[in-house]
């Protein structure tokens, strides 16, 4: 019986382990994180500044075929390597725009544009430049990730 057991055990094991390589990924790259300083180099996004932004005023909308639409269900602050906080979030790919347009609301009275070049394949979607506020400021011909400082 223990016998059985065993040799049921490894065929199991070894049809598990078998590779599929017959269907194709399909890869999403859409995000992009950013840091913001003021022109004296303090971090507006650093909770512990009082200056700061308030992570909860800060708003990501989509504008898909001429609708503002809330997005940012997926936007995270976090510390960077760099010591300074990063946003991160994913640009707008929907619609049928030829350069999607993410908004951000830092604030009430603030609002930044971001805008996107996407490469779409049948198994891909992949932001390859990303303009803030119609300044180029990522291009996947850089070779780096999608991060860039903002200052305000």
């Amino acid at each position: 019986m223990k016998a059985i057991f065993i040799i049921l055990s490894v065929f199991f094991l070894i049809s598990c382990s078998k590779n599929d390589d017959s269907q194709e990924q399909f890869v999403i790259d859409l995000g992009a994180s950013f840091s913001i300083q003021n022109a004296a180099g303090d971090d507006l996004l650093d909770p512990n500044n009082p200056n700061a932004f308030k992570q909860s005023d800060i708003k990501t909308y989509h504008l898909i075929n001429g609708e503002v639409k809330l997005a940012g269900a997926d936007d995270m602050l976090f510390l960077g390597n760099n010591g300074l906080y990063v946003f991160g979030t994913f640009v707008n790919y929907e619609g049928n725009d030829e350069f999607p347009i993410t908004y951000i609301d830092w604030s009430e009275t603030d609002r930044d544009t971001i805008k996107s070049e996407i490469y779409r394949t049948e198994n891909q979607i992949r932001a390859i430049k990303v303009w803030y506020n119609d300044t180029l400021m990522w291009d996947v011909e850089n070779g780096d990730a999608p991060y860039f400082t903002i200052v305000k």
